[in-house]
């Protein structure tokens, strides 16, 4: 019968994997909550996988990694902190593809510009939406009189 030989790479691949595998199984045994938000590595480790490959090759999937990256983030944190989306992160859901776009046009070796009006104001508006939540009452109330007179100002001028 023929010897099978295993490259030094796929065996430590091999070894790393059933490692995790293990982690991954004492700690459902040891940490019975873990099952409870387990369901956010099926939005992280797609995100980072795609970033991986995104940085080895495919620049396109700066794009899709980014936003799940961003979702991942927002759904921790709200599993994390009670309250965080009521408080204004939901914004960062708002904010994903901005980040997506934004990688692709920092990776990508020909910079379009047409993907910086998307980026700004997908930006803008998450921006925007936080300020009621971070700022007092009349922070906002000066926030919202200096839009309407920077509004009443763009009617008013003369072309």
């Amino acid at each position: 019968m023929p010897e099978e030989r295993v490259s030094p790479k796929s065996s430590i691949a091999q070894v790393l994997m059933g490692v995790i595998v293990i982690a991954l199984g004492l700690s459902i045994i040891f940490v019975p909550s873990l099952l409870e938000n387990f369901w956010l590595l099926f939005i992280w480790v797609p995100g980072l996988i795609m970033e991986y490959n995104a940085i080895r090759a495919e620049k396109g999937l700066f794009v899709a990694g980014g936003v799940l990256l961003t979702v991942a983030l927002a759904l921790t944190l709200g599993v994390a902190f009670d309250g965080f989306y009521e408080s204004g992160g939901w914004a960062l859901f708002i904010l994903a593809p901005a980040v997506g776009l934004l990688q692709l046009y920092l990776a990508g070796g020909r910079k379009p510009r047409a993907l910086l009006t998307p980026i700004f104001v997908l930006t803008l508006v998450a921006v925007i939406s936080l300020i009621p939540s971070v700022l007092s009452k009349w922070a906002i109330i000066t926030v919202g009189a200096l839009l309407i007179g920077f509004g009443v100002l763009i009617l008013l001028k003369k072309k």
